[in-house]
């Protein structure tokens, strides 16, 4: 919360500012306000609320911003009522600025994103709502969608989507070895990982879609880790992950690469739980329009 002085002298109506990292993938989208909730500030002279949008922190230039005049802009509010933003072929990201109206508890603000064009999209992909405000905990980034496929002592390939755990089977139901194929372009072709085996095999760094273990040869993993690949201009993307171990064993999170694994000797890794999200810039939230 962010309380700014009138020019009385006066304390004016606090100010709450919220942000949000969006990744998108490439296309044309439209940002909008889901429904009208305009009022004004006399204090500060400001409509609200209204929202900031822009590309990415280090990432100027990624995207473009028009609005619906076809002009460059940057303003959802009263004036403006819809921005179109072109995310490029490699995916893209975009930073949502809310400033939300001056209650000492305002309503969570909704913005619309509707993907509007894209290659190989024949119509409009339904809209994706964005909430802004909720004051009560702090607003953190949503984590990327994520398929996991995962070969498991006993039962083969198993995929996993949207669970909490990959794989925690059962007892004796190791991990032989997995693939990591995030069906967010963003983290598609932005993220590594490697494995370490019973073997004493260590894998190297691994893209997405590569196996990191083996495949039917009964020897488990028994530590991992996930991160970022180091490339100019990316999006920031932490990589948060826990290993749970044939021991009982509970170990992380372990974060942005770093090691995962057992303190007991070849302790056969059974689960992992993994979370890649973006990164917000520390003082996203503190900035004045």
């Amino acid at each position: 919360m962010i309380a700014r002085r009138s020019r009385a002298g006066v304390p004016p109506t606090p100010q709450h500012v919220v942000a949000r990292l969006v990744p998108l993938a490439p296309g044309l989208y439209a940002f909008s306000l889901a429904v009208d909730t305009r009022r004004r500030d006399p204090m500060a002279g400001l409509v609200l609320p209204r929202v900031h949008v822009s590309a990415a922190p280090r990432r100027e230039g990624a995207i473009e911003i028009t609005d619906s005049f076809g002009r460059a802009g940057s303003w959802l509010d009263g004036r403006n009522a819809v921005l179109f933003v072109t995310s490029p072929a490699g995916g893209g990201a975009a930073l949502v600025t809310g400033y939300l109206a001056g209650e000492p508890d305002p309503m969570p603000l909704e913005l619309e994103i509707r993907r509007i064009a894209a290659p190989g999209l024949a119509a409009p992909a339904a809209p994706m709502t964005l909430t802004l405000g909720d004051l009560a905990a702090a607003e953190e980034p949503q984590p990327l969608g994520l398929e996991i496929v995962a070969h498991i002592r006993e039962r083969g390939d198993v995929r996993f989507q949207g669970a909490p755990w990959i794989g925690r089977l059962g007892p004796g139901l190791w991990i032989e070895g997995f693939i990591i194929v995030p069906s967010d372009r963003l983290a598609e072709t932005a993220i590594e990982y490697k494995g370490l085996s019973a073997s004493g095999t260590e894998t190297p760094w691994l893209d997405s879609g590569a196996l990191c273990g083996s495949r039917g040869m009964g020897i488990p993993l028994i530590g991992f880790a996930v991160r970022q690949k180091a490339v100019a201009g990316a999006t920031p993307l932490d990589c948060e992950y826990t290993g749970y171990f044939q021991s009982g064993a509970t170990v992380g999170p372990a974060r942005n690469g770093a090691p995962c694994r057992s303190a007991i000797d070849d302790d056969a890794l059974e689960g992992i739980e993994l979370r890649i999200t973006p990164r917000l810039p520390r003082h996203a939230g503190s900035r004045s329009p």
